[in-house]
């Protein structure tokens, strides 16, 4: 019997790091579409079996990726109102859309349908929603909304109406995206 400590993280976590973090700085120089699992190996070291062992398909690879760099960019804030709150997280979304990652992962979640994406995209989307049922809640129990059941409605018509507008009309997202459409969708939701 081992009495080895168990490391936090260990060589898995440093090959996710890594294979992650060369994944990026490529979405930064390329569009998705020339992204492949052989130029994530070459710019990580981490070898292409590996990768493949790990996340099975390019695509859940970049979906991976690309929900990791949301996640780390977009959190929920407190700013004391509703109002406050959603334009805050809408207008990081629509900052975070208007990157080449942002984008990709707006059109990976659209398009892609292997198995391991759609866990993965199923996973990300029960976290959104549930950061945004918290900010909703919160606005209950200060008393600005009578009760948050329309949270994810709301949600979807928030950051649906930005992925429709870069993904299916091409357009880019106004500067005052957010603020316009917390403004529409509150007005609704009240």
């Amino acid at each position: 019997m081992s009495n080895a400590i168990p490391r936090p993280g260990g060589r898995t976590a440093r090959t996710r790091k890594e294979v992650i973090a060369a994944a990026i700085t490529l979405l930064g120089e390329m569009p998705p579409a020339d992204l492949t699992v052989g130029r994530i190996a070459a710019r990580s070291g981490v070898h292409e079996s590996t990768i493949y062992r790990k996340w099975g398909t390019r695509e859940a690879l970049i979906t991976d990726v690309l929900l990791t760099v949301s996640a780390e960019r977009l959190t929920p804030p407190d700013t004391g109102s509703l109002r406050g709150d959603l334009v805050e997280t809408i207008a990081a979304v629509a900052d975070f859309l208007r990157t080449p990652a942002g984008y990709a992962l707006a059109y990976l979640g659209a398009t892609a349908d292997d198995k391991t994406t759609a866990t993965v995209r199923d996973a990300f989307w029960a976290d959104r929603f549930a950061k945004a049922q918290t900010i909703f809640q919160r606005a209950t129990e200060r008393g600005e909304i009578d009760d948050a059941s329309s949270a994810q409605l709301a949600y979807e018509a928030l950051i649906g109406t930005m992925h429709f507008r870069i993904l299916s009309r091409r357009r880019p997202l106004d500067p005052d995206i957010a603020e316009r459409l917390v403004d529409l969708i509150l007005n609704g939701v009240r």
